[in-house]
Formats: structure tokens, C-alpha cells, sequence
């Protein structure tokens, strides 16, 4: 890890400190899957602000959903930069992590609240209220609450800091992954995954950080000129697209004219009216609708229906099989697709089926308790339109 790795030894608990001895730690939360994107996304930003990309860890302590970075520049200095982060839901500062021991609950929860009342917590001697919130994974015989009660206890201990639960001016994460325990504190109040106006929100969207991952899964060597979204819903894809290429021309399509109506209403919301073409048809006849694109498109992204409120009943091989043969003739030669997809099976046919596109990359990703891939998919440079 690229942070301190110096230990403590509290009541026969081990404490390792993430907190390096020189510079800041930053550990942002996002969706399994991505963590590598954030890393990335961290760099970017950090050196296009003057600084210090320092090192970054995709999912340190085996902790999938986590990406940690650290930096010479202050925390003053890089917190603005992370603030301003797109593949992330909330910035943390790390602190300390501790494996739990083997033992009933009451022990196990003792060993937080001696770790809370005995290692350092920057910024508790300056707050006039604190809160702790806990994110609890996997089998426990206590609760999120439990964690959260101890964890406050052993804080106020040490420094008699009055507990505010909405008027808090420190928010201290105790979180437990299994038998490993990670204290950090929260830089962040709002999720900025929540950053987009959305007016019209559909039964099943996307996350925006999830939109901005999808986006960067292809690694472009530049921007696209052409990018279409054939299942664009809400519009969330799209928005996030006008934001990280200004000068690429955007499009969008869905069948269901209420959507289409709503998506023009966020992008509307979000200024983007102007700069988005949302149309109106069916993915069925994709290359009819965008005739006049045929060819030209570098970049889908998009994110078709899961066909989860149609249980076993939607037979989705026939649906993949059109779906990618007709992105293939709307894409340029070299363009890549890339697709959200949960009936992994059916998909892996279709492709072999049509094949009209090269496997570029395949990734899991953590959606709301589900499971998708993201497949990132490139017609072969050189070919022609494929056959509908």
C-alpha cells in the first residue's frame, strides 16, 4: 500500500495506521468494478491541477468498492481536486484499519470502542459535534447501529465531543468488511454521484459515477466525434458525456415516448438541450433511425434493459442478437461499443452468433445488489456495415 504501513498494539488489538508520514491519503468509494477507473480518473485530475498523482491502490486490503490514492500535496491542497472527482461517491480520509477477533460479539465489539478511545482522530479536538456512521459487509452477530454506538462511545471517551446525528461538523466512518474494521472520516456530505438535476428518474438508472466509468472502460486514445446512446433512458450516459467531451456531437435514443419526453426534460435541467439529439424509436430498427449516422458512430455506451420485471419470460438472445447487429452498422469502422449486460449467457451467443464485433474487455460491476458486465466490444476496422 502506498501508505504507512506502522502498526500499534491496543488492548491485543493490532492497528495498522493509513495515514502516511509524509503528504495525504485519500480513499474514495465507488461501484465494484471501477476502482481501477477512479484511480485513473484521480491522476488525471491530480496532475492537470499542478499536483502530485502519488500512487493509487484499486481496492486496497482486498477491499473491492474502495480505491485509495496517496500524494505529497496537503489535504488542503488535493481535497478541492477529489471534490471534483465523477467516478467516485463520496472522498474519505483513511486512518486505521483492524481485524476483529475471533469472538462473540460483546468482544468484538469492545475491540472497536478500545480502538475509538485510544488512536487519534484528526479534527476531533477542533469539532464542536461529531456523528459515526458505519457500513457493515457480510455475517455479523452484531449490527450497523451496534458498530455506530461502541465507535461513539470510545470517541467521546477520548474526546468529550458532543454527538450531533444532522448537525455534525466531523463524520467519522467505522466500517466492517467481514472481520476487518476501516476507520477513515468523510469529507463529503452529498454523494457526488448525485450531482445531475434530475427532473425525470425512471424506474431503474444508472448512477452517474457508474455512466462515467462505463464511458472510460474503452481507454480512447481522444475524444470521440460521434458518441450515440440507443437505450439512453433518462439521459444520464448522455449528460455525463456532453460534460467529458464539450466538442463531440451526442446522440440518443429510446422507444418509450414518455422517457424520450423525460430525458429531454434533464437534459433541458442540465442546460444540455442544444448540445443532445434525443429521438424516438425502437433499437429494432436502430440503422433505419440513424440512416443518416450510418457509419460514422465511434462511441455507444449504453445500458439496455435487464429484464428484470419480465423474469424468465423475455427470450434476451434474439433481443442481443439485433441489438448488436444493428449497432454494428451504425458504428464506424474501429468503433466500440460498450453494453451493460446481465444475461451473460444469451449475450456470449449473440456475439458468436452475429460476429460482428472483437472482445476488447469484460468486466463485473456492482449495480444495486446485481451483478452485470460491461462488455467493451470494437468492430473491425476495415469491415463494412453488417448484415441486419
Amino acid at each position: 500500500m502506498p501508505v504507512s504501513s506502522s502498526h500499534r498494539l491496543i488492548a491485543g488489538t493490532q492497528v495498522q495506521s493509513l495515514r502516511p508520514p509524509d503528504g495525504t491519503a485519500l480513499l474514495f468509494t465507488t461501484n465494484m468494478g471501477l476502482e481501477d477507473v477512479v484511480v485513473d480518473e484521480w491522476a488525471r485530475r491530480a496532475e492537470a491541477a499542478g499536483q502530485d498523482a502519488g500512487d493509487g491502490t484499486p481496492s486496497p486490503l482486498d477491499l473491492n468498492s474502495y480505491a485509495l490514492v496517496s500524494t505529497s500535496a496537503s489535504l488542503a491542497e488535493a481535497l478541492p481536486v477529489a471534490r471534483h472527482m465523477r467516478s467516485v461517491h463520496h472522498v474519505r480520509q483513511p486512518l486505521y484499519t483492524f481485524l476483529l477477533p475471533d469472538a462473540e460479539a460483546e468482544t468484538r465489539l469492545d475491540a472497536i470502542r478500545e480502538v475509538l478511545s485510544d488512536v487519534e482522530v484528526p479534527g476531533m479536538t477542533q469539532a464542536g459535534t461529531f456523528r459515526v456512521t458505519s457500513v457493515r459487509n457480510g455475517e455479523h452477530d452484531f449490527t450497523s447501529i451496534d458498530v455506530q454506538r461502541v465507535s461513539g462511545t470510545g470517541l467521546q471517551q477520548q474526546y468529550d465531543t458532543e454527538v450531533d446525528l444532522e448537525d455534525y461538523d466531523l463524520d467519522v466512518h467505522v466500517d466492517v468488511h467481514d472481520t476487518r474494521c476501516l476507520v477513515s472520516i468523510q469529507h463529503t456530505r452529498e454523494a457526488l454521484s448525485r450531482r445531475q438535476e434530475r427532473v425525470f428518474t425512471p424506474h431503474a438508472g444508472l448512477k452517474t459515477n457508474v455512466a462515467y466509468g462505463l464511458l472510460h472502460l474503452p481507454r480512447l486514445d481522444g475524444p470521440p466525434e460521434v458518441f450515440l446512446d440507443p437505450f439512453c433512458g433518462s439521459g444520464t450516459i448522455l449528460i455525463e458525456a456532453a460534460a467529458e467531451w464539450p466538442d463531440a456531437d451526442l446522440y440518443g435514443n429510446d422507444w418509450d415516448e414518455t422517457v424520450v419526453a423525460g430525458a429531454r426534460t434533464n437534459l433541458n435541467a442540465e442546460g444540455l438541450s442544444d448540445r443532445i439529439s434525443i429521438g424516438e424509436g425502437d433499437v429494432w430498427y436502430l440503422a433505419e433511425t440513424f440512416d443518416d449516422r450510418a457509419g460514422t458512430v465511434d462511441l455507444m455506451v449504453t445500458n439496455p434493459p435487464f429484464g428484470q420485471r419480465m423474469g424468465s419470460s423475455m427470450d434476451f438472445l434474439p433481443f442481443y442478437r439485433r441489438v448488436l447487429e444493428q449497432t454494428a452498422e451504425v458504428l464506424a469502422p474501429g468503433g466500440v461499443l460498450v453494453i451493460l449486460v446481465l444475461r451473460n449467457g444469451p449475450f456470449n451467443q449473440a456475439l458468436t452468433d452475429t460476429g460482428v464485433f472483437d472482445v476488447r474487455h469484460v468486466r463485473v460491476l456492482g449495480i444495486g445488489g446485481l451483478y452485470p458486465r460491461a462488455f467493451v466490444l470494437e468492430k473491425p476496422a476495415g469491415d463494412g456495415a453488417a448484415a441486419a
